[in-house]
């Protein structure tokens, strides 16, 4: 009776465990699907907020809608992603979650400093979303990957898309000043492009 009754608690708990990696497993893609409609959204808002030459309130009317919905999208999805990897089981992970922090952290810090030092760029809120979403995705994947719903070669290849990604932003950071108005319109465009990529791409691997 007891061998029977602990059978059954023990069916119980792997059931519940079980029940609570498909609910973080489905937060986080839902969270990346959110992440990439904020993307779409942000693109359309700067493309009708930014045109060189136009002056408009850009957060008024149609516009603040289309901001407002952008907000929304990323917080629910960076929300939804943290909460899902947060609750995946942990203990098989092929990288250190805290670890990813603290590199984004310090490449944060080390990016800010040359890029206003030696390159001479402002410093805005895009080398934050940068660097964010970078550390954002590599956790995503590995949480992923260690949770049995990202098999290791899609590991790497999340890993090295998300990185490429993260590439392309910082010279695209570095050059938005650097070129002439309608250029540095497009040259925007890009990474938000690439990112909303980037989210879609992990959301399919994982499926």
């Amino acid at each position: 009776m007891l061998k029977t009754s602990l059978r059954a608690h023990s069916r119980r708990q792997k059931g519940s465990c079980m029940e609570a990696a498909s609910a973080s497993y489905h937060r986080i893609l839902l969270g990346q699907g959110l992440l990439c409609l904020c993307c779409i959204v942000y693109l359309i808002w700067w493309s009708v907020s930014f045109r060189p030459g136009q002056e408009v309130n850009r957060v008024g009317g149609a516009r603040g809608i289309l901001l407002l919905g952008t907000a929304a999208l990323g917080i629910a999805g960076v929300y939804l992603s943290v909460m899902g990897l947060s609750a995946l089981p942990k203990g098989a992970e092929k990288l250190s979650a805290p670890g990813i922090c603290i590199a984004g952290a310090a490449m944060y810090v080390g990016l800010l400093a040359v890029t206003a030092v030696f390159f001479h760029r402002p410093v805005t809120t895009e080398l934050f979303l940068i660097v964010g979403f970078w550390v954002l995705e590599w956790c995503a994947a590995n949480a992923l990957n260690a949770g049995g719903f990202l098999a290791d070669p899609r590991l790497v290849i999340s890993l090295v898309v998300s990185s490429a990604v993260f590439a392309a932003g910082m010279v695209l950071y570095v050059l938005y000043y650097r070129v002439e108005a309608w250029r540095a319109f497009y040259l925007a465009m890009v990474p938000l492009a690439l990112d909303g990529g980037a989210a879609l791409l992990l959301l399919l691997l994982a499926l």
